[in-house]
């Protein structure tokens, strides 16, 4: 039985007016938004008539790590992956081995998971979709946590920019991002593809920004008021681009030792041009091949990553020397995947399981079976209602996704939903505990059944016998017309009315001629 602790026992004794005051607060600093004033609205009903707020909240560790896929040893993403720090902290809760991203890029991934919605809803699809002009109107999960009395601190790279959250009332504390070294384009693998670039750099651990972050954290899990609940994101940059890091961690993994992803030479064949024009086979890979750097590429990746563990154990330490051990939440989670050569593909920025996969945990004392290994498909939505569970905090309204609580508490329980990721608008993955489906804007498609083809080198879309997964997964998607466009980038409004304009133009010149 679990035993109560108050992660799962809110222990209520705040004054009514003392809610009052915290919620005007609130309403001051976040009106003129009607998806926020519904979201006050739940919070006062769910709130108010208790007449108290918990005065004893569990802390919370909000980990966040850039470009990390499964190559880590408890996923067996790669067979020479070793970090057994990122090992330790799964090992205390629930590790979602069937974890996916909301979008397979850094800025619609993150905007996401923090706001609790799809971007079909948002229309943050791409990098190139700015997030501030919606963002600046939702209650994200800092905002929540900070309104609900959280001492809300934050460092590193939680959004994509810190513009990203189109204001600056957001964290009672924002660090961003720490100076590191050598971040300029150095061109060590000579390739000369801009931040796409690897190599051992002379620097030591301590001067690179992620050991500053792991620093700025373990300061404030130790001197944070005891008396006031925490709520620390810890954004690690690494392993992004340009992979340099010191050279002691290059040693680890001897270039002559490394192997390289496993894959099939013609593996583009069944993939529909929507799909092909994702992996551009002639871009990265291409270079790559032709500069003989895929195995210096998988080296540098396994390197930055164990840079990466170094400092979750740093980290962890730190927790575990603080006055917060017994009483603080961990959700870990990896913003997307990474391709190295699957596909003939470089980078995220597709919808295959390499672009799409995460390393997910959560770590809840009282809750969460330490241990646990949970199969069932989930996505990032699914964080911010349960983090509102975990916490006792109101699940705002316009938040629609599945607390994942009886998960932690039986990871083998019934669990209907799927995993979906979206990468541009009418671009959509679904994953379920068996198949992966792809549907593209131009309506093509592809099937994979991973439990004959985990690599999904075997496009099925177009066999008999698949047309009842396909209709039963593709209903899970929205119909193109209730797709919001995109706030910029190719897909937004004045884009494609700049692009019919040109060709406009164009047939105009042609009947000229």
């Amino acid at each position: 039985m679990a035993r109560h602790t108050p992660i799962h026992t809110a222990v209520r004794c705040a004054t009514q007016d003392s809610f009052s005051r915290a919620m005007k607060s609130f309403a001051l600093r976040f009106s003129g938004s009607p998806w926020v004033v519904a979201a006050l609205f739940a919070v006062t009903l769910t709130l108010a008539p208790r007449g108290a707020i918990a005065a004893e909240k569990p802390d919370v560790l909000f980990i966040a790590v850039d470009d990390l896929n499964d190559w880590t040893s408890y996923l067996g993403g790669h067979p020479q992956a070793r970090t057994p720090n990122i090992d330790k902290l799964v090992a205390r809760g629930v590790a979602f081995t069937n974890s996916h991203c909301a979008a397979p890029a850094c800025n619609p991934s993150r905007a996401a998971l923090m706001s609790g919605l799809r971007p079909w809803q948002t229309g943050i699809y791409t990098n190139g979709d700015p997030a501030q002009g919606v963002l600046k109107d939702v209650l994200t999960i800092n905002r929540h946590f900070m309104a609900s009395g959280y001492n809300t601190l934050g460092g590193g790279k939680i959004y994509h920019g810190g513009g990203s959250e189109g204001r600056d009332d957001t964290w009672n504390e924002w660090a961003g991002l720490f100076p590191t070294v050598k971040e300029q384009e150095e061109n060590l693998n000579g390739l000369k593809n801009g931040h796409f670039d690897w190599g051992a750099i002379s620097a030591k651990p301590a001067d690179m920004g992620d050991y500053k972050l792991t620093d700025w954290a373990i300061n404030h899990l130790k001197t944070a008021p005891v008396g006031k609940p925490l709520f620390l994101a810890v954004g690690y940059v690494k392993p992004h681009l340009p992979w340099y890091v010191p050279a002691e961690y290059f040693e680890r993994f001897p270039l002559d030792s490394i192997k390289l992803p496993i894959v099939k030479e013609d593996d583009l064949a069944d993939v529909p041009e929507a799909g092909i024009k994702m992996a551009k086979p002639e871009s990265d890979h291409a270079k790559v091949l032709k500069g003989d750097q895929w195995r210096q590429g998988v080296q540098a990746y396994l390197a930055t990553i164990s840079f990466l563990d170094d400092q979750v154990g740093r980290l962890l330490e730190g927790l575990d020397a603080s006055p917060r051990k017994e009483n603080t939440i961990i959700v870990w989670w990896t913003d997307h995947g990474w391709h190295l050569g699957e596909k003939q593909h470089w980078r995220k920025f597709a919808l295959w399981e390499e672009a799409t996969r995460t390393s997910m945990a959560i770590v809840a004392p009282g809750v969460a079976n330490a241990g646990a290994r949970c199969e069932a498909p989930v996505d990032y939505i699914n964080i911010y209602p349960t983090l509102c569970e975990l916490t006792g905090l109101a699940k705002p309204e316009h938040v629609k996704g599945a607390s994942l609580v009886p998960l932690l508490k039986d990871p083998s329980a019934k669990w209907d939903g799927v995993a979906i990721c979206t990468h541009g608008r009418g671009n959509h993955a679904v994953r379920d505990a068996q198949w992966r489906y792809i549907r593209y804007n131009d309506g093509s498609e592809e099937l994979y059944d991973h439990a004959k083809d985990p690599n999904e080198w075997t496009n099925l879309a177009g066999e008999v016998g698949v047309s009842e997964v396909k209709t039963r997964l593709g209903a899970t998607l929205p119909a193109m017309k209730d797709e919001v466009t995109a706030t910029q980038g190719a897909d937004s409004e004045a884009a494609r009315g700049k692009a019919a304009k040109k060709k406009q133009k164009q047939k105009k010149k042609q009947a000229e001629e």
